[in-house]
């Protein structure tokens, strides 16, 4: 027994020594997960970046400065929006979206089962404009936009609807891009021969339009009259070539795509779309991605 003892004791003491002189594994132990110090941080943008398109945000961060940052948020009203977003949330009642935005609605407009409750706001740098929809007194959506984002708009979409008119006017359903590029070069061989048949009398300094007296200037008048309306109908498909073309049997969709530069110099794409089925046109569209 004690020759057993005395054998264990000296496995002990060898497995002791030899812990000791071992070197330290590099490194340190493990940490818990839950530490603040690995947390990551809120900043006072976040509860801004969430609310923003990714054309804002990428445009928010090129700013340097906390004051500018703090005026671009305000011109552009993403405060506003922000401040919706963490008030409201779908499916609540208008009387609880009313107790939670705290204003006075400045229309309510009923039609059937949807509500609509018009609000605007005004934050010392812009007016923001915001709506909300209800359908069975729920609400469904909200959305917001500054006086100056409206301007905006209205300049291009009265651009867009100009020239969607003018497609209006001259397409016709059924026709394929080869007839239409045929009517568009005619129509500009057309505005030249009758430039060119009344070349000497529009250089004469006499000649006044329509409003001379002769039944020859009428007749001038109104040749070179439709000859350029005409051509002004069909120049924008003169000499253009799809920039895009999505190939989706039996369709087949033609993009064209156009920079329009407002009053304030700020500039935007806008698509001209034009979808043939079985190489025939069938409908047509202009648009810019909001």
């Amino acid at each position: 027994m004690r020759k057993a003892l005395l054998l264990i004791a000296c496995v002990a003491a060898l497995m002791l020594a030899a812990c000791a002189s071992s070197e330290k594994f590099p490194g340190r132990g493990p940490t818990a997960i839950d530490q603040p110090s690995g947390a990551p941080t809120r900043s006072r943008w976040s509860q801004y970046l969430v609310v923003m398109t990714d054309k804002e945000r990428t445009e928010f961060l090129d700013i340097q400065g906390e004051f500018e940052r703090e005026q671009w948020v305000r011109r552009n009203g993403i405060d506003v929006r922000a401040d919706l977003s963490r008030r409201l949330a779908r499916g609540i009642s208008v009387e609880a979206a009313k107790r939670r935005i705290l204003e006075v609605p400045d229309e309510t407009h009923k039609h059937g089962r949807s509500t609509y409750l018009f609000y605007s706001r005004f934050n010392t740098a812009s007016r923001t404009h915001f709506w909300l929809r209800f359908e069975n007194d729920q609400l469904l959506s909200w959305n917001s936009y500054t006086q100056e984002q409206q301007d905006r708009e209205r300049e291009l979409i009265e651009f867009e609807t100009r020239l969607m008119r003018k497609f209006d006017t001259v397409l016709v359903k059924g026709m394929g891009v080869a007839e239409i590029r045929r009517q568009a070069d005619n129509a500009r061989q057309d505005l030249n021969k009758v430039e060119m048949a009344y070349r000497e009398r529009l250089a004469d300094p006499n000649y006044k339009g329509g409003r001379n007296v002769g039944s020859r200037d009428y007749i001038i008048a109104e040749n070179l009259l439709y000859a350029k309306t005409r051509n002004e109908l069909f120049e924008w498909f003169q000499g253009r070539e799809a920039d895009k073309i999505i190939i989706h049997r039996p369709f087949e969709t033609h993009q064209y795509y156009m920079v329009h530069r407002d009053i304030r110099g700020v500039e935007r794409i806008v698509t001209a779309e034009f979808v043939f089925e079985n190489g025939g046109l069938v409908d047509w569209f202009v648009f810019h991605e909001r």
